[in-house]
């Protein structure tokens, strides 16, 4: 007995001394050990206590896959003994499920429906309203490039009443600062934004995801300066976490359009390995396609460029030189393997569209040096 106390023991100790880290590998490894540990306690509290705060530190740490798994035993734990665990609890983790489930092509749609509905019945069923499922079913719509049914569902959300499974205020300003990106309208966007830009409050995502959204609305804007302050803001809140892969993308995208070809380059050295771990195949493509834009933009002025990649890279050169016009087609093409694979499922052509239309982002280009921008 005083053994199974000692596991016990560890896996408090490793929950605790995970909170001393940021969310991202660090975290999720020690508490991805305090799971395995409450296992071998047996302990059912315990083990879904350590899978509790392991799905948070896979959802906002960039595992997410880890993240899903865990999650499906957690809501299997809680469907099978009625009234043990927190009810609030499984259903805000299950609004994060929801918010990522679409960023995997191997998930069908219909088993994403399913799950949205369940969502619902289970938020009806505990007296919470559908503030938070319709959110959901905003995202996924937008995610199909269902444009009319997903700001539908927008408009809704923003008639029904805020509940206790209801986003934070900063995340729900987020969602309004994109639906006006999604609408076309970067003005009202970065108008929308300015509490966020502007104020000193945040949360897990926000204003990391804030700062990177707006980045390409300000240079569409011809407001490079602003775009590349808030870059400077921004980099350094995900540069550790791979759950903001994606924002990486759109980093080098705005590096790219701005001219500091070298500085997007070196968030390919840097972040391409995490391509490797993360699983999430929307990061993928969001960063795949924004390297593509970079190389396809430096292979018209050199020819070769000096790169420190990793030796897990595809192409790895030991001389550290490779060609710009075939970095770029790589990556093109990892971008399209992605693509297909998520038109297929959302029965569209939204991702392969977006390929077509990536080089047209050329136009915007305006040479704006990093170091005159005022973060």
């Amino acid at each position: 007995m005083d053994s199974l106390s000692d596991v016990a023991e560890q896996v408090y100790q490793l929950l605790s001394q995970s909170l001393e880290f940021e969310d991202g590998d660090a975290q999720i490894s020690l508490r991805e050990e305090a799971v395995r540990l409450a296992d071998l306690e047996g302990d059912l509290k315990l083990q879904y206590f350590a899978r509790e705060v392991f799905v948070r530190s896979c959802i906002f740490g960039g595992a997410t896959e880890k993240g899903l798994v865990a999650f499906a035993w957690l809501l299997a734990q809680f469907d099978s003994n009625p009234g043990r665990f927190d009810q609030w609890g499984i259903l805000w983790k299950y609004k994060w499920i929801n918010g990522v489930i679409c960023d995997f092509p191997q998930i069908p749609k219909t088993r994403i429906y399913e799950m949205l509905d369940d969502l619902e019945q289970r938020a009806l069923r505990a007296g919470y309203g559908l503030r938070a499922v319709t959110n959901q079913r905003y995202r996924a719509e937008k995610f199909w490039d269902n444009r009319e049914k997903a700001i539908e569902y927008f408009r809704k959300l923003q008639e029904l009443p805020e509940d206790d499974l209801s986003n934070c205020p900063l995340c729900e300003t987020d969602e309004r600062v994109n639906f006006a990106i999604y609408c076309g309208n970067d003005e009202q966007a970065l108008d929308l934004a300015g509490p966020i830009l502007s104020g000193s409050e945040k949360c897990g995502s926000v204003p990391h995801r804030t700062y990177a959204n707006v980045l390409l609305p300000l240079i569409r804007l011809g407001r490079q300066n602003e775009a590349l302050g808030y870059y400077l803001k921004s980099y350094g809140l995900i540069a550790n976490n791979k759950s903001f892969l994606d924002k990486v993308g759109d980093h080098m995208i705005c590096l790219t359009l701005t001219e500091n070809l070298a500085q997007a380059s070196a968030l390919v050295e840097k972040h391409y390995s995490w391509t490797e771990t993360n699983r999430d195949l929307f990061a993928h493509f969001r960063f795949f396609r924004a390297a593509w834009l970079l190389f396809e933009v430096l292979a018209e002025r050199n020819k070769w460029i000096n790169l420190n990649m990793a030796r897990s890279f595809p192409l790895h050169s030991d001389d550290s030189l490779y060609e710009c016009a075939r970095l770029a087609a790589w990556f093109k093409e990892k971008a399209e393997v992605v693509a297909r694979r998520f038109d297929e499922r959302n029965e569209t052509d939204f991702f392969m569209r977006t390929i077509a239309e990536t080089l047209l982002l050329k136009q915007l280009s305006a040479p704006f040096p990093l170091r005159e921008a005022i973060p």
